[in-house]
């Protein structure tokens, strides 16, 4: 659910209706929801601002500190969606340049 709420704030906040809220209810209580939301609210507006500046993660999915070079090669010119599975798509991406990443 929180993974949906990140993805529903990023891209799509009109989604986040009354039905949405009764569904994070069934989760979370009021407060961990307001505290939920800020904090998705915060990140999505800093890395908004992070991809301003060409900034790129500084770990890969398994955990390694990289170079913003190797991190562009392992992540791509675009972001990954949560729901999407960043973890496979920066996987995928690391095999297709010969990066080394492990998978656990």
């Amino acid at each position: 659910m929180a993974l949906e709420y990140s993805e529903l704030m990023q891209f799509a906040p009109e989604k986040i209706d009354e039905a949405f809220y009764d569904r994070l209810r069934e989760h979370y209580s009021e407060a961990e929801i307001v505290e939920l939301g800020a904090f998705i609210g915060f990140n999505v507006g800093y890395h908004t601002f992070f991809r301003t500046l060409d900034f790129y993660p500084m770990f890969t999915p398994d955990g390694r500190l990289v170079s913003q070079e190797e991190s562009r090669r392992v992540y791509g010119d675009q972001p990954v969606s949560h729901l999407e599975g960043p973890l496979e798509a920066a996987l995928l991406a690391a095999a297709e340049t010969g990066a080394q990443v492990q998978d656990g």
